[in-house]
């Protein structure tokens, strides 16, 4: 998936930590960034939103695509069962086996 990190404050020392969610390893220690001015953090939280909605409209697509796949899929399956009539006379004899 995404880049997805825990931060939270050091118990110990009150300063900033990123730690991986799936090993539970600190990637970082470190002091918080402080933010210049008002419009610094105004744009810093324009671009986090334009990055989930992108994020967002991908993932909707990806989803889009994939049902199309998966009906393709299936149809192309479908079209090749019609054609080998390979089926067995009882459906309890399995000669695939």
């Amino acid at each position: 998936m995404g880049k997805r990190q825990l931060e939270f404050r050091c118990p110990d020392c009150g300063s900033r930590l990123e730690a991986d969610p799936r090993t539970g390893k600190v990637i970082s220690h470190g002091k918080e960034k402080k933010l210049k001015d008002l419009a610094d953090a105004a744009s810093r939280v324009e671009k986090r939103k334009e990055e989930h909605q992108d994020a967002f409209s991908s993932g909707l697509e990806a989803e889009k695509r994939r049902g199309q796949e998966l009906d393709n899929l299936f149809k192309k399956a479908s079209e090749q069962v019609d054609e080998d009539g390979d089926k067995p006379d009882n459906p309890m004899e399995d000669k695939w086996r």
